[in-house]
């Protein structure tokens, strides 16, 4: 039994990867039709209806890549290398800085016991999960808002000065495909983005957890397991 559900899963994720690979050339193809479609035309209602159609293209590319990363995000491909967490969030900041000037927000790194907070992980795993809970805190959070990513033993968490999650959300976020009220009620998403960041984090025993922050807003917290070197 053990044998069989270990190979369905392979196949399952193996078919995943699959599609995604082979949808993105024909996603290609399509946008440069439409980009060549709405080059060539004089109508400005056709050419708003093609930058909606170029839109939901660029969306779909986006959630066939993170399809692909879901896919393969329960098996280490990188090796483990001693990390300081205090140096990833800072570098999850400067990366954040420029998107989130163009939104009329603010990226800030906070990094307490600089030199205890460090991990044997992969450093392109914490920076792939890190750029997922901060993507996610600047979609749903207003303008002229702060996210502060904070690195302590053990942890970086990322907090929000948005609405915060219903109190039967804290979970159910993590379900693939499914969009918060907060997504909901504000710009669009793919759903994918808290799942993959937990299952990256769950190759190296840690875990991501979203709460409510006291203050208001939303917490990300990204667990590992703490390594002094």
């Amino acid at each position: 039994m053990t044998g069989r559900v270990q190979r369905l899963v392979a196949s399952q994720r193996e078919f995943v990867a699959d599609a995604s690979h082979q949808l993105r050339t024909p996603l290609t193809g399509l946008r440069l039709r439409l980009e060549e479609a709405r080059a060539e035309s004089g109508d400005t209602q056709v050419r708003d209806d093609l930058d909606a159609a170029l839109g939901e293209v660029d969306r779909l590319a986006v959630m066939v890549a993170e399809l692909l990363e879901l896919s393969r995000a329960g098996e280490r491909d990188a090796p483990a290398e001693f990390v300081l967490l205090g140096e990833a969030a800072e570098r999850a900041a400067d990366r954040w800085a420029p998107e989130a000037a163009r939104r009329g927000q603010r990226v800030i790194a906070e990094v307490d016991d600089a030199e205890e907070a460090a991990a044997t992980v992969s450093r392109a795993d914490v920076d792939r999960v890190l750029d997922a809970l901060i993507e996610n805190a600047l979609h749903y959070a207003p303008g002229d808002t702060t996210v502060t990513v904070t690195a302590r033993p053990g942890e970086l968490t990322v907090r929000d000065e948005g609405p915060g999650l219903a109190a039967d959300e804290t979970e159910i976020v993590f379900d693939r495909f499914h969009r918060g009220s907060a997504g909901r009620r504000g710009p669009g998403g793919t759903g994918l983005g808290l799942p993959i960041a937990r299952e990256l984090a769950r190759r190296w025993a840690g875990d991501v957890t979203l709460s409510n922050a006291p203050e208001g807003g939303a917490i990300a917290r990204f667990s590992l397991p703490s390594d002094t070197g």
